[in-house]
């Protein structure tokens, strides 16, 4: 019978303990309610009453009867409630009976009053979503069309200018043309995960020639177009998937990132820097996903207080290496939203960052 009285004692105790873990944390200074402004982000409206914000899908109550209800606009007043002993955020134009939408005669086009809050600040994204910036694995530069040249004779060319590429390509079509970069590996297995490119221009291929010879006409530049970019389809800005839903990543198995977007030679990453990721869809991450970004904790040779001092490429620090070395724990220094999938990476922008973050920093699940 005490063993009974003890069992569920500690049943009970393991109950108190889980609900206190599941139960969402609210900043101190939290208001009750909140007016949404213009400018304003998912993140930064969870980041005012929750300590984890990544955690928004669990405030945010969703009215079922409201089309499109994780859409907030502008003007919206968001208010705090309890349900069930649970915060909820709830909007009180759904109270009041107010809707966003105006509802016209079947067959007849919803139109909207403003754009919806995004997720995330679509000013640091658009550039990485309206062209490719890493070539899938699978996406073989050999197969792509290329910059066979132009008549003046030169190996950089600049928009205005007459060129002829080689290979298949659409005629009266926008290209996206790009340099293949740096080729991504996984740091454990070495798999070649994908490639960087930097897009240089765009043209338009203007008439057939003799066998696979396209001429185009260089419309833009970004860098000087060079004899051997590549050339991809352009993303239709007007089918761009810019709607996120804010959720804590649930990999498998930790990653690393691999690099940083945008500007070559860049060493290290802080908030709304973008971030080149060793995980993607096969892994399960999914655009909206929130990671954890963590410092590697440094190595030390030894566990005696007395080796502390001791330098670890000294020579007593090498002995003390190769017989008894350790890792100090990581710490989590920063939180990036995914952004952009691949089959084996993706692209995920800094949201909050108290270090600067480095190549080979870990991405795991956040704390929930």
């Amino acid at each position: 019978m005490k063993y009974r009285y003890v069992a569920a004692f500690l049943a009970s105790l393991l109950l108190a303990t889980t609900s206190v873990a599941d139960v969402l944390r609210l900043k101190a200074d939290h208001p009750e309610r909140y007016v949404v402004k213009k400018g304003d982000t998912l993140w930064d409206i969870s980041g005012h009453f929750l300590q984890k914000p990544w955690l928004w899908p669990r405030l945010w109550h969703l009215n079922p009867q409201i089309r499109d209800p994780h859409w907030i606009y502008p003007g919206d007043v968001l208010k705090l409630v309890w349900v069930d002993g649970e915060p909820r955020l709830v909007n009180e134009r759904w109270s009041s009976g107010q809707k966003r939408e105006v509802r016209l005669s079947p067959g007849m086009r919803i139109e909207r009053a403003g754009a919806p809050v995004p997720a995330l600040p679509y000013n640091e994204i658009s550039p990485f979503l309206q062209s490719d910036h890493l070539l899938p694995e699978e996406t073989s530069t050999s197969k792509l069309p290329w910059i066979q040249g132009n008549n003046d004779n030169v190996t950089a060319m600049l928009a205005g200018q007459q060129l002829y590429v080689k290979g298949y390509v659409a005629l009266n079509q926008q290209y996206g043309v790009y340099r293949p970069g740096k080729i991504y590996r996984d740091p454990e297995t070495n798999e070649v995960l994908g490639q960087a490119a930097a897009l240089t221009g765009t043209l338009v291929t203007t008439a057939r020639e003799e066998g696979d010879v396209t001429r185009a006409e260089l419309v833009k530049n970004y860098q000087e177009v060079m004899v051997g970019d590549r050339l991809m389809p352009i993303p239709d800005r007007e089918r761009l998937d810019m709607t996120y839903v804010l959720q804590p990543a649930a990999l498998a198995k930790p990653g690393h990132v691999l690099d940083f977007g945008g500007i070559d030679d860049v060493t290290a990453g802080n908030r709304n820097s973008v971030l080149i990721l060793d995980r993607g869809t096969r892994d399960g991450l999914k655009n909206g996903d929130v990671v954890a970004i963590s410092r590697k904790g440094v190595m030390i040779a030894g566990s005696n207080p007395g080796n502390s001092d001791y330098q670890l490429y000294s020579p007593a620090g090498k002995r003390l290496m190769a017989s008894d070395k350790r890792h100090l724990p990581n710490e989590i220094i920063g939180e990036a939203m995914v952004f952009k999938t691949y089959d084996k990476l993706s692209m995920a922008l800094v949201l909050q960052a108290s270090d600067t973050i480095k190549r080979g920093a870990l991405i795991g699940n956040p704390e929930q």
